[in-house]
């Protein structure tokens, strides 16, 4: 009976906590201000994060029409214009939405196209393979001599046929874990790349965490490599490792790097809790700013959507 109650109690003061932690930051609707003047006073990619920070926070309102006069203007400027269109194919449903991924196909489907590195990047992201558009170009990219392009063909090629995910994922493990030490964008990518797909058995989840760990300090790999194990890594019994690798992952929110800090907003809004909403909002407020408003800008936006996403998880 006592344990029962001590049970009890434990739960009921982790309710109210939460509960605290929650009343102690503003309403919605303060963040999604701040996103749309985001949205609406930013330009080119810091536009864009914002743009879809609203679309995946459930508050869609006047993006695709925003878009709609950003593609009037700019939608012949490369490489600006597949971040149009991504944001176009995400706010967009039928036979719009499918207009726009056509025209990203395109740009990647273009062999010596000046967009097809980003177009690849963007397919990954709307997860969608255009292997059946031209076999044997997507079998060229994925041994391109420019490698950030050919891992994002392999990110792209998880989605071509459900019966490859694991040998995909296996793949994209195998390359960052067998990288030369100089080469950030064979850690990088993949990892970034895992991050989203989840999946990883137990035995491979703990190879991208010693691997994570096992990243020097100065490396521009760590963070994603971090954020790729630390949200792999919700398993019972390995609280420790996980614990371990979300303390090394939060000593990212004053980095003087904006994609350092850009990358640890995005796992905490995918597996964050309410215990990282003071150092969100630490990061909102520009506690430690970045030396330009494009960068601060793009933060902030970054640290409202994951508090969103977060209040949205323990409502």
């Amino acid at each position: 009976m006592r344990l029962i109650i001590s049970v009890f109690i434990c739960m009921l003061f982790s309710y109210e906590s939460t509960a605290q932690s929650l009343k102690a930051t503003p309403s919605d609707e303060q963040y999604v201000i701040v996103l749309r003047k985001v949205l609406n006073e930013q330009k080119e990619w810091v536009k864009v994060h914002a743009a879809e920070f609203l679309v995946w926070a459930g508050h869609p309102e006047g993006v695709k029409e925003v878009y709609q006069a950003e593609e009037r203007l700019y939608g012949a400027q490369s490489p600006y214009r597949i971040g149009i269109w991504r944001v176009l194919a995400q706010a967009s449903v039928g036979e719009e939405r499918d207009r726009w991924i056509k025209k990203i196909k395109a740009a990647f489907l273009n062999r010596d196209g000046v967009d097809r590195l980003h177009a690849s990047e963007t397919l990954a992201k709307l997860k969608i393979c255009p292997y059946d558009e031209n076999p044997s170009l997507f079998e060229t990219t994925l041994v391109s001599t420019s490698k950030p392009l050919a891992m994002y063909t392999l990110w792209d090629a998880f989605y071509q046929n459900p019966a490859k995910e694991n040998e995909i994922r296996t793949e994209l493990l195998a390359t960052l874990q067998n990288s030369a030490p100089e080469d950030m964008v064979a850690r990088s990518i993949p990892a970034y790349a895992l991050r989203q797909l989840g999946g990883l058995s137990v035995s491979e989840w703990q190879a991208l965490a010693n691997r994570a760990l096992a990243e020097p300090l100065d490396s521009p790999a760590r963070t994603n490599l971090l954020s790729s194990a630390w949200a792999n890594s919700f398993r019972k019994g390995y609280d420790d490792l996980e614990k371990k690798l979300k303390a090394e992952l939060l000593k990212y929110s004053k980095s003087p790097l904006k994609g350092e800090r850009f990358e640890l907003a995005m796992v905490l809004a995918d597996k964050g809790n309410t215990d990282d909403l003071g150092l969100l909002m630490a990061m909102l407020k520009e506690e430690d700013p970045l030396p330009s408003e494009a960068e601060n800008e793009d933060i902030k936006a970054a640290a409202a959507y994951a508090i969103l996403k977060i209040k949205q998880r323990h409502r």
